[in-house]
């Protein structure tokens, strides 16, 4: 919410800069350990004005109120959509409210309007630096729907609660973290409510994050209405490192949280575990993981079922590279500035071409090759890495990496030097899984060390 004192005081320095229902979902099966796993259903698919901002925000005041300083680095962006807030800007509060602000790398959708925030860490809106592709259009609804967007920031008093809704469908769970350890997870879903971030807290100052858990394909978008209690102070600053990870359900986190055996290689003898929000966790997913090895933001887009090519039914319209413009998920706009250049872009796709017979040479490589220059056309400048795993096993890992190896060796080709493989291996499952055979934490865990490996490797991290 916004918090309005009467009269109101304004501190203003800008220095401008021409920068800135229910899921039936895909068992994303595959061949785990030369073994058909089952495939579930489908899920239903839902439904600028250039900005400028400052390189330095301004300080408010007010009386028995608290005070943020916001950043700035605005990057310009074009379209015909509404105006996103200007960044560097600060609101007074009242009676210890906690001033409003966003600021930094708000981009600016194209036709249809809106704005969003920058995902590159830099967006400071509600007193909280936002991680992820968020809408800042409205300060007093800001939406997020990809896995793993969500805030952090840094609080005073012994309670934090956050006002937070669905428009649409689904029980959205989120994970809360204080001062670096998880909390318990909750669901939100309906009409908008009250929920308690961390209560019972020491006096001084904490840090409070929190995550969407659940994918957006299939689900409603969650809108943040500001805090109920809790007054944000400066949220921690952005580290400059900012991953993008593009895949299906093993990036979102499909079934982590779940539990199946798999006796020699066969089906688990108490039935195993389809999909439930209840058991996915984009917060334990590889890519948040190694995000955090890192000290680096990440950027996920992930959604069950679907491919490059096709999706895990032989559908060619639910294919990532359809989503890769979308602000929050499925839905069309606003759309995403691209403003924010990530350093590294994994694409984790293939394992529901896979399922759908559709990883092949005349298929699957021409629509991964189109992809690949859609990304690279976004991002001149960051490594790609194209990733093998971990669900993939027998022929189709031959025939992917195989591809993969052949689409990188073009690219070089072309003068492109930053696309490289990454092996992210195949899971023993033999060892359990998640549910539906997906990969469960300690997979996660595996994999994550694999990027993170390679990111340090290769960009120095």
């Amino acid at each position: 919410m916004r918090f309005v004192s009467t009269p109101r005081l304004f501190a203003l320095l800008l220095a401008l800069s021409p920068l800135l229902p229910t899921l039936a979902c895909s068992s994303d099966a595959g061949e785990p350990n030369g073994t058909p796993a089952p495939s579930g259903g489908t899920p239903n698919a839902t439904g600028g004005t250039s900005v400028s901002g400052g390189n330095a925000g301004a300080d408010a005041s007010a009386s028995a109120g608290t005070t943020t300083t916001l950043g700035g680095n605005a990057a310009a962006g074009t379209g015909n959509g509404g105006s996103p807030p200007n960044g560097g800007s600060g609101g007074a509060g009242q009676a210890g409210a906690p001033i409003v602000t966003a600021g930094g790398n708000a981009g600016a959708s194209g036709g249809g309007g809106g704005s969003s925030g920058s995902g590159d860490g830099s967006t400071v809106a509600q007193g909280v630096r936002w991680i992820g592709r968020v809408d800042v259009s409205d300060l007093d609804a800001i939406k997020l729907a990809w896995s793993g967007a969500g805030f952090i920031g840094t609080f005073t008093g012994t309670t934090v609660e956050a006002k937070l809704r669905t428009e649409g469908t689904g029980d959205i769970y989120f994970q809360p973290v204080v001062d670096g350890k998880p909390g318990p997870r909750f669901a939100v879903t309906g009409a908008e409510k009250t929920y308690p971030l961390a209560a019972n807290l020491s006096a001084g100052n904490h840090e409070i994050a929190l995550y969407r858990e659940t994918e957006a394909k299939g689900f409603g978008v969650s809108v943040f209405s500001g805090f109920a209690a809790g007054v944000p102070g400066a949220p921690p600053p952005f580290s400059g490192r900012l991953i993008e990870v593009i895949g299906d359900s093993i990036s979102a986190g499909f079934g982590n949280l779940g539990s199946e055996q798999h006796p020699n290689g066969g089906q688990d003898p108490g039935g195993g575990c389809g999909f439930d929000t209840k058991t996915e966790s984009a917060y334990m997913a590889y890519a948040h993981v190694a995000a955090r090895a890192v000290n680096a933001d990440v950027s996920v887009l992930a959604g069950s079922g679907w491919g490059v090519y096709s999706d895990n039914t032989g559908n060619t319209q639910n294919v990532m590279p359809a989503l890769f413009s979308n602000t929050l998920g499925e839905q069309k706009t606003p759309t995403w500035s691209f403003a924010v250049q990530p350093q590294a872009v994994v694409i984790n796709l293939g394992t529901n071409d896979s399922s759908a017979h559709n990883l092949t040479a005349d298929k699957f490589k021409p629509a991964y090759a189109a992809f690949l220059t859609t990304i690279r056309g976004k991002y001149p400048d960051a490594l790609i890495l194209c990733a093998v795993g971990s669900m993939l096993s027998g022929t189709d890992r031959t025939n992917a990496v195989q591809y993969l190896g052949e689409l990188i060796s073009d690219r070089s080709a072309q003068g492109d030097k930053k696309v490289k493989l990454l092996d992210l291996g195949t899971q023993d499952v033999l060892q359990g899984t998640g549910c539906s055979w997906h990969p469960n934490v300690a997979e996660d865990a595996r994999m994550a060390a694999i990027l993170a490996g390679e990111l340090k490797s290769s960009l120095g991290w």
